[in-house]
């Protein structure tokens, strides 16, 4: 790999894909104030790097997605033990989980792989800062999660607010409900009919705004 000044900022690749560690590593490499100084193809193999110390590392470049340890197992291993070192996902993200467990384990940002080398080098030393960095496909994961997720409480907290307006007698059949009983172990249980059931079972469908039973359990669930 070409030579750097001393002030080139010490990068590690953390992939499992052979074609990441050797020749985008090499065109990163290239970039100006970057050098790959190592590259692992496992959370296990780059904590070992890290931990001899051999190679010093500025920033780590790490994919989200690995088979011996994933991106967020190796993030919160690689803190651990140096709770100050920069950490930027590199990833083709399917799935926002992969975002937010990433997130919750303190890395600086999220990379995708279609990004050009110059925004990759542009964005390790901008992390390297302390500054955060995130694609546009990673952050509009992000927004669409963070909607879902407000919707589901509003729509949560709307049922919670229908169900505690309801009469003390339509919140025992809810419940009742709830764990999926049958009509005749709702009446045995209240000690009511089964025709008294049907007709209460049928005003809590309706003031709840549901059409069945299996309905109303699913919007309990937040599904």
């Amino acid at each position: 790999m070409p030579s750097h000044t001393l002030r080139s900022l010490r990068v590690l690749i953390v992939d499992d894909d052979p074609l990441i560690r050797t020749t985008f590593a090499e065109q990163l490499d290239s970039q100006r104030a970057i050098t790959v100084v190592a590259a692992a193809s496992g959370g296990r193999q780059a904590i070992s790097l890290l931990m001899t110390g051999q190679q010093p590392v500025d920033v780590v470049l790490l994919d989200s997605d690995m088979p011996d340890m994933d991106g967020a197992q190796t993030a919160r291993a690689i803190y651990e033990r140096f709770p100050r070192m920069p950490i930027v996902m590199f990833t083709v993200f399917s799935r926002d989980e992969m975002l937010t467990d990433a997130l919750a384990e303190g890395v600086n940002g999220f990379i995708t792989k279609d990004e050009s080398t110059e925004n990759v080098a542009a964005a390790l030393l901008r992390a390297s800062r302390g500054e955060p960095v995130m694609s546009s496909r990673p952050t509009k994961m992000l927004v669409d999660a963070y909607q879902s997720e407000q919707k589901r409480a509003t729509a949560e907290a709307r049922i919670q607010e229908l169900v505690n307006e309801l009469p003390p007698r339509l919140q025992d059949i809810y419940t009742c409900l709830l764990e999926g009983l049958t009509n005749r172990r709702i009446a045995r249980r209240l000690g009511i009919s089964e025709n008294t059931v049907r007709i209460y079972v049928s005003e809590v469908l309706h003031r709840l705004g549901h059409t069945s039973r299996t309905e109303l359990i699913a919007a309990a669930l937040g599904n």
